[in-house]
């Protein structure tokens, strides 16, 4: 038995990276042949009781109200329901987060113990009407906008797929900037003189608990990953980068110890040839990890 399936969607709010949970608002539409509608509304039998919300993860809080008796299309009636709950999407992936689109998901299928009390037991399919479905522009969400959507079929019933991008310049001032910065300052901090052991000793752990705190911050944000994010292989690099700027300084300091105030001139220049290899090699590997993260998309 077909039934045509049109999605209004009014808003969605409330997304959560941790849970992968989001709230949406809307109106749906359910039609199906005149003689079969007034068959199952006679027998008490509301429409919308014969499918249900796959991905929904708290129906008991959820709205699902008609918002009109049914109307006539042609051969068909239609009934249209309000409805407002809370979703969940098994197909974010957030090894680019946040900086990949964000696909969102409606999945509606057939219920299959409201269909076992009608007799005969109906065979619903449900079949999508793009034609009459959209999305309001409230749909927005905080750092997203959204990109496109569709309804289509799937092997189980239908899907609406919201994909949203992600605002770049709000994700790279929130994330990246600061990662940025106090990268900059250990790079930096190898252009002081080698006489100033001691303040350059101080740096890297200062740095060290910094970049701690950091992606402690960033992975509160997100559940529990069996993968690394890009943004994870930054930091991972970073922490390298710091240890082995450290060891240098330990090097450098211990060789000024030795050598007390007569430093060779020679040893003083290739400190810092080996300084400056230190910061070209790890502004490349900078250079390298955000391009393997271009070209992967």
């Amino acid at each position: 038995m077909p039934v045509e399936v049109a999605l209004n969607v009014d808003n969605v709010y409330g997304f959560s990276s941790q849970s992968k949970t989001y709230n949406i608002e809307g109106i749906l539409h359910l039609s199906a042949p005149e003689p079969v509608m007034r068959t199952w509304l006679e027998a008490g039998i509301d429409p919308v009781s014969l499918i249900r919300f796959q991905n929904q993860v708290t129906p008991w809080d959820a709205q699902l109200e008609a918002i009109r008796s049914p109307i006539r299309h042609g051969p068909r009636l239609e009934r249209s329901y309000r409805f407002h709950g809370t979703f969940y999407s098994d197909e974010i992936d957030f090894r680019g987060y946040p900086f990949d689109p964000l696909p969102l998901q409606l999945t509606l299928q057939p219920s299959p113990s409201v269909q076992a009390e009608l007799t005969p037991p109906p065979s619903i399919v449900l079949r999508p009407d793009a034609k009459h479905s959209g999305v309001s522009t409230r749909s927005n969400m905080n750092g997203y906008r959204l990109l496109q959507w569709r309804l289509f079929s799937t092997a189980s019933g239908l899907e609406m797929e919201l994909i949203y991008r992600p605002i770049v310049w709000s994700a790279l001032v929130k994330w990246l900037l600061p990662l940025a910065i106090t990268m900059s300052v250990m790079l930096l901090s190898s252009n002081l003189r080698s006489s100033f052991s001691s303040e350059r000793l101080a740096i890297p752990p200062v740095i060290l608990l910094t970049l701690v705190f950091m992606q402690q911050a960033y992975r509160e944000s997100l559940p529990s990953l069996p993968y690394l994010t890009e943004i994870d292989g930054l930091y991972a690099f970073s922490y390298l980068v710091t240890l082995v700027f450290f060891c240098e300084f330990i090097w450098c300091a211990n060789l000024i110890s030795r050598s007390g105030d007569a430093l060779p001139q020679q040893v003083g220049r290739q400190i810092d040839r080996l300084e400056n290899v230190l910061q070209l090699a790890s502004i490349a590997g900078y250079s390298t990890l955000l391009c393997w993260a271009l070209a992967s998309r």
